[in-house]
């Protein structure tokens, strides 16, 4: 758990390492049918103690709604983090995530 918003509140997050082989536009679909979610993605590494070094993008607020789709360009030559977390304080539950780009990328957990 971190504090997401103006260091206050207490939201659960999964930290996901993003591989890919190819430079291009990919497009993040992830959803669940039981939290509404929010996601970043970080270049280098990910700092719960600072959310927003390292923020490159971030999904669009959606209130209400399961999901957030976010499009952004990536290098194959960089890391990339991929920060999934819930819209509400002290909530879990699962959650889908789709890609869709140039190549084929691989997702790996980091504990």
């Amino acid at each position: 758990m971190y504090p997401r918003v103006c260091h206050a509140g207490q939201y659960h997050y999964e930290t996901i390492q993003i591989n890919l082989q190819q430079n291009g536009l990919y497009t993040f679909d992830t959803n669940s049918t039981t939290i509404e979610l929010f996601g970043y993605i970080y270049e280098y590494d990910f700092d719960p103690l600072y959310p927003n070094r390292n923020l490159i993008a971030q999904s669009s607020l959606n209130c209400s709604e399961y999901r957030f789709i976010m499009g952004i360009s990536l290098q194959a030559d960089r890391t990339y983090i991929l920060v999934i977390t819930t819209l509400e304080p002290n909530i879990q539950g699962s959650f889908l995530i789709s890609i869709i780009g140039p190549h084929n990328i691989t997702l790996t957990k980091i504990s």
